[in-house]
């Protein structure tokens, strides 16, 4: 398979480390290629419509990366309002930082644990967590964090997907299964999660818990960069064969040459409200 479809190959354990040195590149183009899909833009659109982001609101952005909707939110929260972000890694701290004042826009960044926010009890109107909890050790304890730091009233949107839900079309559906039920038991800390955070969000005395779901579907570079490093994760892990392996690449590369790859995952949004 061509280097150039490979470059951009990232392990979703990356996103559990608070510095990505060499390959924070790869990361920041894998974000950007996966925030341009059309439907986590549409599940986007609903968290922003339900959770009422908009003029004068005061919202965190819990694992806000490089700020990609955190500037969003602060466009949409404008001079009345307050957006701040935060997220464990320093790197993407740094850059979020940098990004936000390139655009000038008034943004407060800093490295955080969702497990132990710095922000005082009821500071916020709307948290809006994103491909976060799924990465998070103690999912109980952050989701409580962010009811502390919610406002009487306050809401929650959390978008978050099923690694085991994600299809790829081989031909050897077995070993799609292998791969993937490897991805979603060991590179995420939940690969799983979307089926228990209802009951995490009643547990924590959330209500009016609402959910929506999209089936996402990737683009062609980005499921091949992402599905063959689920490949290779696999196989160092002895789950697959180093033929199983070839098969697995040489067959992504035989579908993309073809434009006859199709890859989804399922995404869900939770969205729920404080109310004591």
């Amino acid at each position: 398979m061509p280097n150039s479809r490979r470059s951009a190959a990232i392990s979703l354990q990356g996103f559990q480390s608070s510095s990505h040195g060499v390959d924070f590149a790869s990361y920041v183009s894998a974000l950007e290629s996966f925030d341009r899909l059309e439907q986590l833009q549409e599940l986007k659109a609903l968290g922003r419509e339900r959770t009422g982001i908009g003029p004068g609101a005061r919202v965190l952005d819990v694992g806000c990366g490089f700020g990609l909707e955190t500037l969003r939110i602060a466009g949409s929260v404008m001079s009345g309002g307050l957006a701040a972000g935060c997220d464990l890694s320093s790197d993407f701290i740094a850059e979020a930082q940098r990004r936000a004042a390139a655009n000038r826009s008034d943004v407060s960044f800093e490295q955080a644990c969702v497990e132990a926010l710095r922000y005082a009890n009821e500071s916020f109107d709307i948290v809006w967590s994103e491909r976060l909890l799924i990465y998070t050790f103690d999912v109980r304890r952050a989701v409580s964090e962010i009811w502390r730091v919610l406002r009487v009233g306050g809401r929650i949107a959390s978008i978050e997907p099923d690694i085991s839900t994600s299809t790829l079309n081989l031909k050897d559906r077995a070993l799609v299964r292998r791969v993937m039920g490897h991805e979603a038991d060991v590179n995420v800390a939940h690969g799983w999660l979307p089926g228990r955070l209802p009951t995490i969000l009643e547990n924590a005395s959330f209500t009016g818990i609402h959910l929506a779901t999209r089936v996402v579907v990737f683009a062609p570079e980005l499921a091949v960069s992402y599905f063959v490093q689920c490949g290779q994760s696999a196989a160092a892990d002895g789950v697959i064969s180093e033929f199983e392996l070839n098969g697995w690449n040489s067959e992504i590369d035989a579908l993309f040459t073809q434009r006859k790859r199709f890859a989804t995952v399922g995404y869900f949004l939770f969205t729920a409200t404080r109310n004591s």
